[in-house]
Order: C-alpha cells, then sequence, then structure tokens
C-alpha cells in the first residue's frame, strides 16, 4: 500500500506528466575561481505572471512553478558531497531564494528564485512552489 506522501507524490507527477513542461534547475557550488554547477531537470507547471514595471520603468517578468521531487530524488541533486552551508539542517534538495540556485524556463536566460514554499507531509518532501523573476 502506498503512504499517502506517496500516492501525493505519484499523483502530482501524472498531472506534471500531461500539462508540465521541462525545466532545468541549477545550483552554482563553490566560490570563484572554482565555481561549479549541478543541473537536473524536472517537469514542472510553469505559468507567467503579469507583474507591474519596476520603479525604473523596466517590466519584470514573473513566473510560478509547481514542481515534484521526483526528478531531483532521481538524480540525488545537488549530490551528496557538496557541503551544505550554515543552517545545516536544510534539506539541500529544496531550491535556495536570492542565492546559489536557479531556473531555466523555455530555453531563456537563467532566473533568480525569488520564492521557496516547500510542502513536507509526514517529514516527506512531496512538491515545491517556486517563483522566479528575469
Amino acid at each position: 500500500m502506498m503512504s499517502s506522501a506517496a500516492s501525493i507524490i505519484a499523483a502530482l507527477d501524472n498531472a506534471l506528466a500531461a500539462s508540465g513542461e521541462d525545466i532545468i534547475l541549477r545550483r552554482r557550488v563553490g566560490e570563484k575561481p572554482n565555481v561549479t554547477y549541478v543541473s537536473v531537470t524536472c517537469r514542472a507547471r510553469v505559468d507567467g505572471l503579469d507583474t507591474p514595471q519596476a520603479p525604473a520603468g523596466i517590466r519584470l517578468s514573473e513566473f510560478t512553478i509547481i514542481m515534484s521531487p521526483t526528478q531531483i530524488n532521481e538524480a540525488q541533486w545537488p549530490g551528496g558531497t557538496i557541503p551544505v552551508p550554515p543552517p545545516f539542517d536544510l534539506d539541500p534538495r529544496i531550491p535556495r531564494m536570492n542565492d546559489t540556485d536557479e531556473v531555466f524556463i523555455r530555453g531563456q536566460a537563467p532566473r533568480v528564485i525569488t520564492f521557496s514554499d516547500p510542502k513536507i507531509i509526514g517529514g516527506e518532501l512531496v512538491r515545491l512552489n517556486l517563483r522566479c523573476v528575469a
């Protein structure tokens, strides 16, 4: 019998397979000049939001992203050998805001993650809600 968390993930995976698109989640590891990148392709639901103009008159494009942890778990992203910066109790699979992580959507330039809301049920990561701008 499937656990509650496993059934939630399976339902999300089925929905994303039917109506999602592939994105690339990338984490920067290390400091200059020894920077490397660890990437994983994930299935996600991506929706664009119309944002107001910034004070400088520049219109930003914002996207909301719903994704499953399935591809992250399968790829063991970002890898077990990468040190986790303090606080050490953070789950390294959860994308970080305004930090080391970014997403590539629809072949466009990388976008900074401005909001990360992981959903955890019964101690298991079941869904990731992200927001990003360019």
